[in-house]
């Protein structure tokens, strides 16, 4: 950890390109915690950790939208003096396209990329009937577990479990208060899912076209909603063909 908030996973001296990288709700940077050893060379991974987990899990954890892209733009803008490109993992993908519509004045040039992952359109509207950062810690856990929001080692840790759902709750307050003003990008946009993600179907993917006004890039890989760890491997090749590629024109679509 070079400074509060960024984990650089295998520092490079001279990055020709950085990945940054958010989490889903409640994840803390140590989800890409082996990115670094498989990306292409010159390419540094940065895995954003905020307030309340991991290194900072002393930390309250913030409580809006607002806040947590405000608090990350300031994390990321001295990593943006190199080609970058964006890449958010279930609410960390709304963060990744509300950083994208708004970069702040410091970062310099756009992203190579915004990469989206495990994440349905946030324009939908939400797949359960009532906030989930309402319930009780019971209801709470088990409506997880019905949608994929946490991974199933986690579930089976109730103390791990206590000690994390304010950090859980403070991320899903932080989803289900923020309203999306539908402003397109205009950065390529790439849109990951896993083909055995039952909360994110592949048609709610789709559905992040409405985001650009170029064609999007739909990439299925197998998996659930937490394909960007259990096939880690895939997602990186993925990455390394079509957004890592400072030198050449990713600006431009196929």
């Amino acid at each position: 950890m070079n400074r509060p908030g960024v984990a650089i996973l295998g520092p490079v001296e001279r990055p020709t390109a950085r990945l940054l990288c958010l989490p889903h709700a409640g994840g803390a940077a140590s989800t890409y915690n082996q990115w670094h050893r498989l990306v292409p060379p010159g390419v540094e991974v940065c895995a954003i950790e905020l307030p309340g987990r991991g290194a900072r899990f002393k930390e309250p954890a913030l409580t809006s939208m607002a806040a947590v892209v405000e608090h990350v733009a300031a994390l990321i803008e001295p990593l943006a003096d190199v080609p970058y490109v964006l890449l958010g993992h279930s609410m960390g993908a709304v963060v990744a396209l509300e950083l994208a519509r708004g970069r702040s004045s410091g970062m310099g040039a756009p992203p190579l990329a915004l990469v989206v992952a495990g994440c349905r359109a946030p324009y939908l509207p939400r797949p359960y009937p009532q906030p989930l950062s309402g319930l009780p810690d019971n209801e709470l856990v088990r409506a997880l577990a019905r949608l994929e929001g946490l991974p199933l080692r986690v579930l089976e840790m109730p103390g791990f479990l206590k000690t994390f759902l304010p950090t859980i709750r403070a991320d899903l307050r932080c989803r289900e208060q923020w309203r999306d003003d539908m402003r397109q990008v205009d950065v390529p946009l790439h849109v990951l899912g896993g083909r055995g993600d039952t909360a994110v179907p592949e048609a709610d993917l789709e559905a992040w076209k409405v985001y650009t006004a170029r064609p999007i890039h739909l990439r299925m890989f197998d998996g659930g909603h937490f394909f960007v760890r259990d096939n880690q491997a895939q997602v990186i090749d993925y990455l390394a063909a079509q957004v890592l590629r400072p030198s050449r024109q990713t600006q431009e679509d196929p």
